[in-house]
């Protein structure tokens, strides 16, 4: 007896089967139980379209699309609705599923417009974590989407997440062996997200992190990204990321480094890029040198500054710019913030000193402290004359070194900075991931 009393159908194994009904709606991409029929194994498929007319609370006359659901990746469309069960079914037995879906033409503006299609995404379906790659340690958030999925339409769905345009997203793949961003990919990446998720564990979370862009990846793509230092007019340093075509030239990232930075209210408004080494300058970059001689290395760093008016146009003959830096007691024991700074030939030094006091803003007292020496090939001759003035052959290379860096005017003074800081030269730990 059933629960509610009532006598259960009688139902002949031999001859009936029992059939599960599920409905697909491909406006809501849903699947809805609509409960089993007893039916004959001779009953013909059409004399079954008025009980799922019913179930699914449709109009008697609706067309109907059916399907047999061979197993959650096999859906197979049912074609002959004048044939009996078991030869409109393949190897009949009970508990075999008809999905069936209105015959509505506005199906086909659907994502999903029949159950196959339903079924084919739903095997496909795969929850993915998405983190910032410029936020460290983010937990991201999980998005749901089909193994099938193009490059374009991950980037479509990422986007609307995050309220973005699919153009201003690039994404990178999850690193083999640690987790972390690895390689970017390729807006015109050919693959699948089944592709990028291959390495990846069974039960392993799925990851794949990206970044916000200002500009098109179309465009971005065509550009370098350029890790420099830029000295802002209170004389300290700030780390930049620049974005210049990865075609161009110094003149190009200058040009980019002016939209990033705020330069001061009345200065030249004209930049230059330092190439600096174990805390001395040792080269000014002219603007039309290509970007791609510019290779990055632990050794060195390139800073970026606003050319000071006074040093905006020099007379050749009688002018100089000289590259300064700190150390104390050792030359080779260079730190702080190294610097440009005109030179007159004939000037007092002692007027040098008053415009390296104005400009690294010291106290008197502190100043008195300082030391000056002309440092050439690693050797240091301290200015003790008092009368000394500037002689611009003191600062030239010498004949035949060349290949030596230029005499530089050194501040011999006690380093109260923290000992480690951004131009070191020294190697870095070596991390091996198992």
């Amino acid at each position: 007896m059933a629960a509610s009393g009532a006598t259960l159908p009688k139902f002949d194994k031999d001859h009936d089967v029992m059939l599960f009904l599920k409905m697909y709606d491909p406006k809501t991409r849903s699947l809805n139980y609509c409960g089993h029929i007893y039916t004959p194994i001779s009953c013909k498929i059409r004399d079954l379209l008025p009980v799922m007319c019913e179930r699914a609370g449709f109009q008697q006359e609706t067309s109907l699309i059916l399907y047999e659901e061979v197993k959650p990746n096999l859906t197979e469309r049912i074609q002959d609705y004048d044939v009996s069960l078991d030869k409109a079914l393949d190897e009949l037995m009970d508990g075999d599923i008809i999905v069936f879906q209105k015959d509505d033409p506005e199906n086909d503006s659907s994502e999903l417009p029949t159950a196959k299609d339903y079924f084919r995404d739903l095997y496909h379906r795969v929850d993915v974590i998405f983190c910032d790659k410029t936020i460290h340690n983010d937990p991201g958030f999980v998005v749901t989407l089909s193994n099938r999925m193009n490059y374009f339409q991950v980037a479509k769905t990422v986007a609307q997440r995050l309220n973005t345009d699919p153009m201003l997203l690039q994404f990178f793949k999850s690193q083999g062996y640690r987790d972390g961003p690895g390689n970017p990919l390729r807006h015109n990446y050919e693959g699948t997200l089944r592709d990028l998720l291959q390495f990846f564990k069974p039960r392993q979370p799925k990851k794949l992190y990206y970044q916000q862009l200002k500009m098109k990846i179309t465009d971005f793509e065509n550009r370098r990204s350029f890790k420099s230092i830029w000295l802002n007019s209170q004389f300290r340093e700030e780390e930049i990321t620049l974005y210049p075509d990865k075609h161009g030239c110094v003149r190009d990232l200058l040009e980019e480094c002016k939209k990033a930075v705020e330069l001061s209210e009345k200065g030249s408004e004209k930049l230059r890029l330092l190439e600096i080494v174990s805390y001395k300058i040792i080269g000014v970059h002219q603007e039309d040198e290509l970007l791609e001689c510019l290779s990055p290395a632990a050794s060195r760093t390139f800073r970026i500054e606003e050319i000071p008016l006074d040093q905006v146009d020099l007379d050749k003959d009688s002018e100089m710019l000289i590259p300064v830096a700190h150390f104390h007691k050792e030359v080779f024991g260079t730190f702080g913030i190294p610097f440009l700074l005109k030179i007159r030939q004939g000037e007092s030094f002692r007027e040098v000193m008053r415009r390296i006091q104005t400009m690294l803003d010291i106290q008197e007292k502190e100043f008195e402290k300082f030391k000056f020496a002309i440092v050439m090939m690693g050797r240091h001759q301290y200015i003790t004359e008092d009368e000394y003035e500037v002689n611009l052959k003191d600062f030239e290379p010498q004949p035949g070194n060349m290949s030596h860096p230029r005499p530089w005017l050194g501040l011999d003074h006690f380093n109260k900075a923290p000992k480690r800081g951004r131009y070191t030269y020294l190697e870095k730990a070596i991390k091996i991931h198992n």
